[in-house]
């Protein structure tokens, strides 16, 4: 090797190096972030919902308080009772040697919370039963789950679940 070529392995390694440390910094940062809202919204109920567009009780994401969590879903501070949450549900598939994008027209979830709860909704291509044997139990307390159905071809699955899932402690 000459010394061009080493050289450039030698400044790509630094950039790297000075890249991940950025990113493990703000990886933290966002934690400790998430870690705060909980403990300031401890009276309340936690959703954490891995979507875009969302809506609570018909009310726009700027008039609910919340957060982007460590990743990158967002967490909503939500008083204790029945609420309405609407969201775009996006995930991933492989096809063969294809990444597809799957992502959901507005789905509307009618959910009872309660408080100092954390809840998860969030888009999958296996049922909560499914999940639940595959996981060998080990899966949370179910909520509700929301059947769609894909476009043919478009996946390797033909069947996608939002499902909603309240942490047990």
């Amino acid at each position: 090797m000459n010394s061009t070529t080493i050289t450039i392995i030698a400044a790509v390694a630094v950039i790297w190096i000075i890249l991940f440390i950025i990113f493990m910094n703000f990886n933290k940062k966002r934690k400790a972030g998430e870690d705060q809202f909980k403990k300031d919204h401890a009276d309340q109920a936690l959703l954490h919902v891995y979507g875009k567009s969302v809506k609570v009780d018909g009310r726009d994401l700027d008039l609910v308080d919340h957060k982007t969590g460590q990743y990158g879903q967002l967490i909503l501070a939500l008083r204790p009772g029945t609420h309405t949450v609407e969201a775009v549900y996006r995930t991933t598939d492989n096809v063969g040697t294809q990444t597809k994008n799957a992502v959901t027209k507005p789905v509307s979830i009618t959910i009872d919370l309660e408080a100092g709860q954390n809840y998860y909704a969030a888009m999958y291509f296996y049922s909560a039963d499914q999940r639940k044997d595959y996981y060998k139990g080990q899966v949370d307390e179910l909520v509700t789950e929301v059947s769609l159905g894909l476009e043919s071809g478009f996946t390797a699955n033909t069947h996608a679940y939002v499902i909603v899932y309240k942490e047990i402690n």
